[in-house]
């Protein structure tokens, strides 16, 4: 079995990306993918992907450890030419982490739904997914999934910025935990898991990448055209679900309460004395429920 080999014509031929870059090592996946989204000949989707990858980012300041053996890519998109409206973009992280529980839980065999036809990736036909409990993977909103209550895939969702081209294109980066073990994490942080861990193998990762390529398609389909299948999903994987949770911005505390699940728009719910709010971006800190002391 090829374990971080990459063809980029099997990618090509299995997904609908049209332009593709393999990199043993870059700095970051979605810094190049940038520099193509400028290009106004680039033909899209465009693929970057790179076997090790020395500054990886996430969200704000934090980093994405990527060590050898993780699948760390981003993808180019023209979201008016897949019909996702702009108004739709702030959905796209959620829609992304649900095409990666679908591709995670077909690597895993977590996924119970029969195969599907030829027309969409196999078992993304029956909605919602009905997924096998253990191991559990689910959303940590808005844009990390998790396996068990630990990390195993961040997204990070950027505009490119710079010319009217680029304005209009958006980056999907992301990094997923495959075969770089946390069994012995960085710095003792024991916050990630990777699917060796879970599996006690090795696995294919141009298999995984192609398995997300599909799902992302799938998904980003959904998301153009409204279909609630898309929504009742990502609620169904919300893993902060009854978790007393606070959202802060920049250091400074937004919203407070207890997670009644992600709404239909992408919006979190948190429930408190006050009633539910809806909070569309920030991060997610967990805290103790001090509302009885």
């Amino acid at each position: 079995m090829r374990h971080s080999a990459f063809s980029a014509d099997e990618i090509h031929a299995a997904t609908f990306v049209r332009y593709i870059e393999i990199h043993d090592t870059l700095g970051s996946t979605n810094d190049r993918a940038a520099e193509l989204a400028g290009d106004a000949d680039m033909e899209l989707p465009a693929l970057v992907v790179a076997r090790h990858q020395t500054a990886g980012r996430g969200r704000g300041e934090n980093t994405w450890w990527s060590a050898d053996g993780a699948l760390t890519f981003s993808v180019v998109l023209d979201p008016a030419a897949l019909g996702i409206r702009t108004a739709s973009w702030p959905q796209l992280s959620l829609t992304t982490a649900v095409a990666v529980c679908d591709a995670l839980a077909s690597e895993l065999k977590l996924d119970d739904r029969r195969a599907g036809s030829s027309a969409t990736p196999a078992g993304l036909e029956d909605e919602p997914a009905r997924y096998s409990p253990k191991p559990r993977i689910g959303i940590k909103w808005p844009n990390d999934v998790l396996i068990d209550g630990r990390k195993v895939c961040g997204i990070l969702i950027e505009s490119p910025g710079g010319s009217a081209v680029a304005n209009n294109r958006l980056i999907v980066g992301i990094g997923i935990n495959i075969n770089n073990s946390w069994r012995t994490p960085p710095d003792g942080n024991w916050s990630g898991i990777a699917l060796c861990d879970l599996t006690a193998k090795q696995h294919d990762l141009q298999a995984v990448l192609v398995g997300t390529l599909q799902a992302l398609k799938y998904r980003g389909e959904q998301l153009a055209s409204n279909d609630s299948r898309l929504s009742a999903a990502w609620q169904q994987l919300c893993w902060l679900r009854e978790q007393y949770l606070e959202v802060v911005s920049n250091g400074v505390r937004r919203a407070a309460g207890e997670c009644a699940g992600i709404d239909r728009d992408g919006a979190l719910l948190l429930r408190s004395s006050t009633g539910t709010e809806r909070v569309y971006s920030g991060s997610v800190c967990f805290r103790r429920n001090t509302h009885s002391s």
